[in-house]
């Protein structure tokens, strides 16, 4: 079973432990600082592959020395590259990533690569190949026509998938909604949500979203669990406790578990259980660096569940 990740690669640089910036010209010391690749599409593909999917992305960055290392850690952790754009001209999109000492973060991002992502970058020799095809971070992917594009995995007999992100450029709904009838599953979060719905309640934006096309909608609560809401049933899922370190790639680490659950043909509650640990998972070491294999997960999984 493949999956095609289509859209974000963002180098990171992630810094932690950060409670309050430094006054100016001060140093201040920290536990940890790496540069990694992040980003939706990479950060779900990354824990895809780690899970035991044969796992490829698609996306655009710059050949330059943060696309370099952004894209030898994707490839590291087992995920086929070959369908990556690489221009001399547009840099990688990049990253800050401030991480307080909770584990929650702040960013400060600076566009590149997957602002300049369009539908044609993508063959159809890349996405004949995949039985899923996810997008990851498409809020944020302004150059790319989703609708298009997920009608054209659908056409190679695609399962499509998309998770949110935040929408820099305000246009939320405006921008996805020719999109939501040509996806089966749609996964964001309460924020985003509640962005693209005008309501707060989980289930409501579950509901709202449901109404516009997809099969599916999970709606991401952080420490709160999350939400499945179907034509048939609507269902919570409380989180997992553990450690937080960082939380930067939970969210994608989700998507990564949902994916792995439904491509083994689980329901939709066991596959959001699935994710709802790969989520915890990853929030105990930084990236997603917590998440070594699927029998590690699912030994995670079932000690968490009741008997």
């Amino acid at each position: 079973m493949s999956i095609l990740c289509v859209g974000q690669i963002v180098a990171d640089i992630v810094v932690r432990p950060v409670d309050q910036l430094p006054h100016c010209g001060q140093a201040d010391p920290v536990e940890e600082l790496k540069l990694v690749a992040g980003g939706c599409a990479a950060n779900t593909a990354c824990v895809l592959a780690k899970l035991g999917v044969e796992t490829s992305i698609a996306g655009m960055v710059g050949r330059d020395s943060f696309g370099d290392i952004a894209l030898s850690d994707v490839a590291s952790c087992g995920v086929n590259i070959s369908g990556v754009v690489r221009d001399a001209v547009v840099p990688t999109s990049a990253v800050i990533v401030i991480v307080r000492s909770d584990g929650e973060r702040s960013f400060l991002y600076r566009e590149g690569g997957n602002e300049r992502l369009e539908s044609d970058m993508i063959s159809d020799e890349v996405i004949s190949k995949a039985k899923y095809v996810h997008i990851g971070g498409g809020m944020k992917l302004s150059s790319l026509n989703m609708a298009e594009f997920l009608s054209r995995a659908r056409r190679f007999g695609c399962i499509t998938t998309l998770d949110t992100d935040w929408d820099v450029s305000g246009k939320w709904m405006s921008a996805l909604e020719s999109s939501l009838s040509k996806v089966d599953y749609l996964l964001t979060n309460e924020e985003e949500g509640s962005k693209l719905t005008g309501v707060e309640d989980p289930i409501e934006i579950g509901r709202k979203l449901l109404s516009a096309g997809p099969k599916a909608v999970i709606v991401k609560r952080g420490p709160l669990g999350a939400v499945a809401v179907t034509d048939e049933r609507i269902e919570e899922f409380p989180a997992f406790e553990v450690q937080v370190v960082d939380t930067t790639c939970a969210g994608d680490s989700f998507a990564a578990g949902f994916l792995v659950g439904l491509s083994q043909g689980w329901d939709i509650a066991k596959s959001v259980r699935l994710a709802n640990a790969t989520g915890a998972l990853c929030t105990t070491q930084i990236s997603h660096r917590g998440i070594v294999s699927l029998s590690a997960t699912m030994g995670f999984l079932r000690g968490q569940l009741p008997v």
